[in-house]
């Protein structure tokens, strides 16, 4: 049985989520102490035995064992550094063990949709960590086996987000197009589409 790492792991739904269908130990670490209650509340009702939850500052904190797969999803792009937030993250893997790494994507279409609705949202992220190829640099960087990078979620209408109840009638016209579009993602169809302008996230997965 391996064990998994989350970095940013509250409130434990994919630790959790991966543990039961892979069979593995969760651990993690949270900045949140009401996170880390929630992530340890959300494990005991799913009756998984974890590892380790820790509460601290993941850049404070050096890793006192190693793990066969560390992961953090809607991370590292809150972060002006993101290679050496990834370093960071190497740290607690062991050699020949898999790095998954998530992040939302406000390229494309989301962008677009973003900037008229409250274009604050975007300025709290790194959009250079929502592409392909900053992905294929990292794995170059640390000399990480690539396994899949790419783009999934299809377009995801609850992403944008709005600042403004009513707003201008841009804004207004936007909200109508994501009420629609909240139909229309229900149907299956939606789901294969999946590309730079168009995708709600990506994830990268590497073997060190």
């Amino acid at each position: 049985m391996g064990e998994i790492f989350e970095i940013g792991c509250a409130p434990g739904k994919w630790i959790g989520f991966l543990s039961l269908t892979n069979k593995l130990i969760p651990s993690g670490i949270e900045y949140s102490p009401i996170g880390v209650e929630l992530t340890l509340k959300n494990l005991d009702m799913l009756k998984i035995k974890s590892g380790e939850i820790i509460n601290g500052d993941f850049f404070a904190i050096e890793p006192h064992k190693n793990f066969d797969i560390v992961m953090s999803l809607g991370f590292i792009e809150h972060f002006d550094n993101p290679e050496e937030v990834i370093a960071q993250h190497l740290k607690w893997l062991k050699p020949g063990g898999t790095l998954i790494i998530g992040v939302p994507n406000f390229a494309g279409i989301t962008k677009l949709i973003q900037s008229q609705l409250d274009k604050s949202l975007l300025d709290k992220h790194n959009l250079n960590t929502m592409d392909i190829d900053f992905f294929k640099e990292i794995g170059s960087k640390f000399k990480l086996s690539i396994r899949s990078i790419k783009y999934l979620g299809s377009f995801e209408p609850d992403l944008p987000i709005p600042v403004k109840r009513f707003g201008n009638p841009i804004q207004i016209i936007l909200k109508l197009f994501l009420i629609i579009m909240r139909i229309i993602r229900k149907k299956d169809f939606i789901d294969n589409f999946n590309n730079r302008f168009f995708s709600s996230y990506m994830l990268a997965v590497y073997e060190k």
